[in-house]
């Protein structure tokens, strides 16, 4: 008696707080907990892409220096230099540096950024399902499941893959801000999807790439029923101003990366066709490991997930079938979201090969199952909708977020802990492998091999002779005064790459940089003509016109979101 007592006040207390405005997001916050807290400890974590707290202290360099966006990295490659977010997404480390900025570690902003990750992509799912299927606990459900699935935990875990777990923040806040821009025709949504189309262009490209069909697919459901002309318009402009907020970024990535080694990006472990997983590993796989894919005796999870995939492919199409008179926008929005879902599992298993060779901008992709993405957020959004038509809604989506988190809790977890802080992370041999790692990466074309050693401080006298009174580098430039006592020749410890340009005396000099005699192989180094005296002299990296017009396009375009945000508040004001 006592025990059914509690059961029934507790319903009737669920039944009141769940009327709460905050009462689902709040309990989101709580539950996801596990997720987030091995994270909540000193110290550093194994990661296969060890190079997140070097891009963010890179990141710092470049502002120091002013130099904003930063596109050249002075510590790469060994010490030359490298255009590192010319072609690398930065949107991220910029974050990261406000963390920084605040007092944190680099080490710690790292960590910061995925435990933040894993909390705006929950309420990210949250808020987009909500107003989508109007129903706050589909939203909870959905979010809980878009959290508790293995990708997003080797994604952290495993693989330390930051602009890629990112992606999942953006992508249910591009789907929620157009479908509300459909349905409202409000401005205020119109800059939000400008501003997060541009936020996912500028953290992962290749995200971008096979998340904007399914972004497509969707806002076009929406139009059909909308029958409205301007919210065609509205759409476009949106996607518009999100391509013009980010084309500081893409004009260069675009026009200048025959510029520096992409091929690499390709070759070797990079070949995607190493990389496909088979039906059993997809669908039913509950090993959990720290290994690399592509090596069969080395774990990795790289499963959609066993509750998602069965009620977002068996249960939702159902109750498709079984709502399709009732509920039919709900049953065909799902029918149309698990076709999406199953057509993004089947570009992970080798039966998709033939789609990769007809579609030549795939490979770049190197991993058939970075699609384990979109389905994770399909199969979010279908176990929503399942928990929307079922009868029994409330049974069901609080069934499977305890069976999803009792059954993926224990994978949040890193494989080992460093007691480390910036200091160790950035001296002696580790720092030695942070200018290495991934070396040939956005390698400038003039190199014909990486590096073997570190640069040298100073510049080498080919020709001549020639005593430096100083020399500094910065995060894009190299400045000394250089005493010539007989015309030389000098060597600068620095890349040469469009835009890079050399000051004798504040005068516009040429330079070469094919002058590789002493070198095992051509490294491309910038190499200039001083005459006898005493000399300043400076190596800068200046704007290209891509750069410049992608920097003016980004100006205008943020000056326009302004101008929009301004319009807003005068016509909300005037109401």
């Amino acid at each position: 008696m006592i025990l059914f007592n509690f059961i029934k006040n507790a319903k009737k207390l669920f039944v009141k707080l769940q009327k709460k405005r905050y009462f689902y997001p709040v309990l989101l916050l709580i539950l996801i907990l596990p997720s987030i807290l091995p994270l909540m400890r000193t110290g550093y974590f194994f990661m296969q892409d060890d190079l997140q707290a070097f891009r963010i202290q890179q990141i710092d360099k470049c502002f120091v220096d002013g130099q904003f966006p930063c596109r050249w990295v002075p510590d790469a490659g060994y010490g030359y230099g490298y255009p590192q977010f010319n072609f690398y997404p930065p949107s991220v480390y910029y974050l990261g540096e406000i963390f920084h900025l605040a007092g944190m570690q680099f080490v710690d902003s790292v960590k910061l950024m995925f435990i933040l990750g894993y909390i705006l992509s929950a309420l990210a799912m949250y808020l987009f399902v909500k107003d989508l299927l109007k129903s706050r606990f589909a939203g909870f459900v959905s979010a809980m499941l878009f959290t508790y699935i293995p990708y997003k935990a080797v994604e952290v875990y495993v693989r330390g893959a930051m602009n890629e777990f990112w992606a999942f923040v953006f992508f249910p806040l591009i789907l929620w801000s157009s479908f509300k821009l459909i349905k409202t025709g409000k401005q205020k949504y119109l800059v939000l999807l400008g501003l997060f189309l541009a936020l996912l262009f500028t953290t992962h490209m290749l995200m971008t790439m096979i998340f904007l069909p399914v972004f497509g697919v969707f806002c076009l459901f929406y139009l059909i029923q909308s029958k409205n002309r301007t919210a065609y318009l509205q759409v476009l402009f949106g996607i518009f101003l999100g391509v013009g907020l980010a084309a500081f970024y893409l004009l260069p990535l675009f026009f200048e990366r025959k510029y520096a080694h992409f091929e690499t990006l390709l070759m070797g472990y990079f070949d995607y066709r190493q990389h496909f997983v088979n039906l059993k590993d997809l669908f039913f796989s509950m090993e959990w490991g720290y290994g690399s894919s592509g090596f069969p005796a080395e774990l990795l999870n790289l499963s959609v997930g066993i509750i998602q995939w069965v009620v977002g492919l068996v249960v939702v199409l159902y109750l498709a079938f079984k709502n399709i008179k009732t509920k039919p926008t709900t049953a065909l929005l799902a029918l149309l979201i698990f076709g999406m879902a199953l057509f993004s599992i089947f570009m992970i298993h080798m039966r998709s090969s033939f789609i990769w060779s007809m579609l030549p901008p795939l490979i770049y992709l190197q991993f058939p199952w970075r699609f384990l993405s979109i389905s994770t957020l399909l199969l979010a959004l279908l176990v929503g909708i399942a928990v929307k038509l079922s009868s029994k809604g409330y049974i069901l989506g609080i069934a499977l977020v305890i069976v999803s988190m009792l059954t993926y809790s224990g994978f949040f977890v890193a494989k080992e802990w460093y007691q480390i802080g910036d200091s160790e992370k950035f001296s002696g041999a580790s720092w030695d492998k942070q200018q290495t790692i991934s070396i040939f990466d956005y390698l400038p074309i003039y190199a014909t091999l990486p590096p073997w050693q570190r640069a040298p401080q100073l510049p080498e006298v080919l020709e001549g002779s020639a005593d430096f009174v100083s020399y500094d580098k910065f995060s894009k430039s190299q400045r000394g005064v250089v005493a010539v006592s007989q015309n030389a020749l000098l060597r600068a410890p620095i890349f040469d790459f469009p835009g890079m340009t050399v000051y004798v005396d504040g005068q516009v000099v040429k330079h070469l940089n094919n002058d590789c005699r002493d070198q095992r192989y051509c490294l491309g180094l910038v190499t200039f003509e001083v005459a006898k005296g005493t000399h300043s002299i400076e190596i800068i990296l200046e704007d290209t016109p891509p750069r410049t017009i992608g920097n003016l396009i980004s100006v205008v375009s943020l000056l326009f979101v302004l101008y929009l945000l301004y319009m807003s508040y005068v016509q909300k004001s005037i109401k």
